[in-house]
């Protein structure tokens, strides 16, 4: 919601009606497809033989690990992992520990690669995002 919400209203106030060319690609290129089977591969293997061996915890950095590169992996691999190697509610912990890495990643990105009216938007809608959830998790008396 936060993030959806700040979106829109960066649109609005930047008249998003700008003529956007999609890039001409193949939708049938299988390059990108490939790159996720084989980072899929990894990180499940990966996540599956340190959540055995080492436990949560290593399940846990794994999800940080991957998720700072591509969250569907890391969430992915987390999820495969219910019911044999961990519980629903670790899982859940390392997807959002996933998905707090990618958008830290994300900002470092943006941070790195523009200038601050570039990715300051980015740094604001984050932070409403965060605070948001954490407002919504204070209310839950069960997480």
């Amino acid at each position: 919601f936060g993030f959806g919400s700040c979106g829109a209203v960066l649109l609005h106030r930047h008249g998003g009606d700008g003529d956007v060319v999609p890039p001409a690609r193949s939708p049938f290129d299988l390059g990108p497809l490939l790159v996720f089977a084989i980072l899929f591969a990894i990180v499940a293997t990966a996540s599956a033989v340190i959540a055995t061996y080492v436990g949560v915890q290593g399940l846990l950095a794994t999800s940080a690990i991957s998720g700072a590169v591509d969250v569907d992996v890391a969430v992915l691999s987390a999820l495969r992992l219910v019911g044999t190697s961990t519980t629903a509610a670790m899982a859940a912990d390392a997807v959002l520990i996933a998905l707090a890495a990618n958008a830290l990643s994300r900002l470092v990105i943006a941070a790195a690669s523009g200038k601050v009216r570039f990715w300051m938007p980015l740094v604001v809608a984050t932070g409403i995002a965060a605070g948001l959830s954490a407002f919504v998790f204070s209310l839950a008396p069960g997480f």
